[in-house]
C-alpha cells in the first residue's frame, strides 16, 4: 500500500502560501514596533506631566502656578489618551 497526499499543491500556489505568510509575520512585526513607539511616547507625556505639575509646586507666583499644574494635569493625564485614539483611529472605520 503505497501513502497518497491528501491535497497536491502547485508550486506556484507553494510560493504564494509563502509570501502571504511572511508578509502576516512583517505585518506582526511592524504593528509590534508601532505599538512599543507609542507605549514609549505616551510615558513620555506622563512624566512631562508629572514634571509640571512638581514644577507648580515650586514656583511663586499662584496664578503660574495654578497655571503650571493645569497644565501638567493636561498633559499628563490627557495627553497620552489622545495620542494613543488618535494613533489608532482608522478614519472612521
Amino acid at each position: 500500500m503505497t501513502n497518497q497526499p491528501l491535497l497536491v499543491l502547485s508550486e506556484q500556489r507553494l510560493r504564494h502560501e509563502v509570501q502571504r505568510a511572511l508578509a502576516a509575520a512583517a505585518a506582526t512585526h511592524y504593528e509590534m514596533v508601532r505599538n512599543r513607539c507609542l507605549i514609549a511616547a505616551c510615558l513620555l507625556e506622563f512624566l512631562g506631566g508629572l514634571t509640571l505639575i512638581g514644577l507648580s509646586f515650586h514656583v511663586t507666583g499662584e496664578d503660574f502656578g495654578k497655571a503650571l499644574f493645569l497644565g501638567g494635569l493636561i498633559v499628563g493625564y490627557l495627553g497620552p489618551v489622545w495620542t494613543w485614539i488618535m494613533a489608532t483611529w482608522r478614519g472612521g472605520e
